[in-house]
């Protein structure tokens, strides 16, 4: 208590009095920016971004995100899916068993980009008693095409819970009949229907809110195997070998289809895994074309989006030309600079831009699928240019893809397809940019913050002097995540009560407290960083309490963290 109510010594008055508070301060503008140039994208992180939250020490229930804005917090949708090794091949992870409730490293985060905030200052915090006995994460979004950032927190709380203000952004209508297919699946903008026999799917309609007709505009997705050059197999020969499975969350669904393709008495089983956004979805399927029977050998393969009559008139583009294809079922095919594709880890893109709403698939293939990949493109009354097996209507209407063949087709193959479903023509500009922002994905930095609002003290004795305390512990070591602040204020008179922490040369190191409080008893902590989050160098810090024209000082130490 020795050093309590002290004067900063003269030279360090001086100093005080020559610089200004630094202030690290991301415009809200350029966080708005960001939410709205990535509007579609989600942002899927793990839980080993979390370390003081993982490894089971944070109930699932006990986790919340809220984005800050115009100097308030507001919670946002997220989800937190638990990855469990699979029970049928538990080398492989999956969604859909029972995990512990708790967050492991493994586990995904999932929320959307357009609901990032601005940075929050340090010692602004949610309202709630539990979340202010906890650290924050702050998770700070970069978009590395402009450099604009957005900003997310996740809070702990026992007593929080989900407000049910929060947006849904896709909802699940299950099959008629269980253990079929034909289940439905609704985001934002778009209502997806799928087969009853193998759940693959059969009609798309964008909504009328987001600027769509509300008129189903698909005829199918189109799945080809051919084997040996000789015999075809299509959509209408994969059968569910199990009921699809889903994992219905508030930012998405995920979905899994077990299929099986039967051939020569032999069969090739293997999973369909999509992932639903409000704005999007996210085909995935890993192919092993290493375990064939004898004399087997894949030699086509193909997926792509064959669309309704309705169409008529739609613009089809791709990365290759800028004059898109005017559907009209008989506009014919792709020539060979048209179809040209590239192989991983570019992306691949196309759209078509029609009436009825605009499909952008943006996707990438294995340099080693086949011999020769190129863009598959069919436009035609009947028939197809691939000769495989024409399904659905029986007509090709900008039916476009990727297409794969070789003599024998061998290798595991992880193909994923990302389809955005957005409002009516839209122009080749949005295929260009979701193309180059899935090349540039937005990058993010988490960092734990520890809470530095001051708290009021139940005491039924108020103060009778006005006092700054000595911290504890002292000195602050790498073993302990935040020293403790406290002070007394007998009486404030409305003024302002400002903490700061200041460095031996007299510069603003963390500003703790800036507010008008009440006669009391308060406790602050300093967790030993800069107001931008950086750790502060070991050595000798001050810390000084202003009250009106009252002053106290205080010395402490920090060592190497």
């Amino acid at each position: 208590m020795q050093d309590a109510h002290k004067k900063i010594p003269p030279h360090l008055l001086i100093a005080l009095a020559a610089i200004a508070t630094v202030t690290f301060f991301i415009s809200p503008a350029a966080a708005q920016t960001l939410a709205a140039d990535r509007q579609y994208e989600p942002v899927i992180l793990t839980g080993k971004e979390f370390p003081e939250f993982s490894n089971n020490t944070a109930a699932l229930s006990q986790l919340f995100l809220y984005k800050y804005g115009g100097g308030a917090w507001t919670q946002i949708p997220f989800q937190f899916d638990e990855v469990e090794p699979d029970s049928i091949t538990p080398a492989n992870s999956t969604y859909f068993r029972r995990g512990d409730g708790r967050l492991d490293d493994q586990d995904e985060l999932a929320i959307m980009a357009r609901d990032a905030g601005d940075k929050a200052p340090t010692n602004a915090w949610i309202n709630d008693a539990s979340a202010l006995t906890s650290q924050r994460y702050e998770i700070e979004l970069t978009d590395p095409v402009n450099s604009n950032k957005g900003y997310v927190y996740l809070f702990r709380s026992t007593t929080l819970s989900v407000q049910p203000t929060v947006k849904d952004y896709v909802t699940y209508v299950a099959p008629p009949q269980a253990g079929k297919g034909n289940d439905v699946i609704r985001g934002q903008s778009y209502e997806e229907g799928h087969l009853e026999q193998n759940g693959t799917s059969n009609s798309l309609v964008v909504s009328v809110s987001e600027n769509g007709s509300g008129t189903n505009f698909l005829d199918r997705v189109k799945l080809r195997f051919q084997i040996i050059g000789l015999l075809n197999f299509s959509e209408d020969n994969f059968n569910l070998l199990s009921p699809v499975v889903v994992r219905d969350g508030r930012v998405r669904l995920i979905r899994e289809l077990r299929e099986r393709l039967s051939a020569f008495g032999s069969n090739i089983d293997f999973p369909i895994l999509i992932r639903y956004y409000g704005y999007s979805s996210v085909f995935g399927t890993a192919l092993n074309l290493n375990n064939l029977p004898s004399g087997i050998r894949v030699t086509l393969l193909r997926q792509s989006f064959d669309f309704a009559a309705n169409v008529s008139g739609a613009k089809w583009h791709n990365q290759n030309f800028t004059t898109p294809v005017t559907v009209t079922g008989s506009a014919g095919n792709l020539n060979t600079a048209q179809a040209v594709v590239v192989a991983e880890p570019n992306f691949n893109w196309y759209m078509l831009s029609s009436a009825h709403g605009s499909l952008i698939n943006i996707f990438s293939l294995p340099g080693t699928l086949g011999t020769s990949r190129r863009f598959y493109f069919h436009d035609a009354a009947s028939g197809t240019n691939d000769n495989t097996l024409e399904t659905g209507d029986g007509k090709s209407y900008g039916d476009g893809g990727f297409l794969a063949t070789g003599t024998d087709i061998k290798g595991v193959f992880n193909l994923l397809v990302t389809s955005y479903m957005l409002g009516k023509d839209q122009p080749r500009t949005v295929g260009e940019t979701l193309h180059n922002q899935a090349s540039k994905p937005l990058t993010w930095i988490t960092q734990s913050q520890r809470n530095t609002v001051a708290v009021r003290e139940n005491t039924p004795v108020m103060p009778q002097r006005f006092a700054l305390l000595q911290n504890s512990p002292n000195p602050l070591s790498p073993t302990t995540p935040a020293t403790t602040i406290r002070y007394e204020l007998p009486f404030t008179n409305h003024a302002p009560v400002s903490l700061r922490i200041f460095n031996l040369l007299g510069q603003n190191v963390r500003e703790l407290v800036n507010a008008v409080q009440p006669a009391g008893r308060y406790e602050v902590q300093w967790d030993g960083r800069h107001t931008n989050g950086e750790r502060a160098p070991a050595g000798i810090y001050f810390y000084q309490l202003r009250a009106g024209n009252q002053i106290a000082t205080q010395k402490l130490m920090l060592l190497n963290r």
